[in-house]
């Protein structure tokens, strides 16, 4: 088991940040669990073009509201 705060996070190298989002990787798979966990906060009024290669996404909103389509 593996338990971290989301604060601690936030104050790592684990906290990456780009042009219209912001992402907390509390989960990478060098933590051995076979899946990866990110909180991400995705800016207001961005329009984001996100590919994923090597992985499924899923997505749970926790606030606010947007518009996902995937292309593939």
């Amino acid at each position: 088991m593996i338990i971290r705060q989301l604060q601690d996070i936030r104050k790592s190298d684990r906290n990456v940040k780009s042009n219209g989002w912001e992402s907390a990787r509390l989960l990478l798979k060098d933590d051995g669990m076979g899946f990866s966990f990110h909180v991400t906060t995705m800016f207001a009024g961005e329009e984001l073009h996100m590919h994923y290669q090597n992985h499924l996404e899923a997505v749970l909103v926790l606030k606010g509201n947007g518009t996902i389509e995937d292309l593939g």
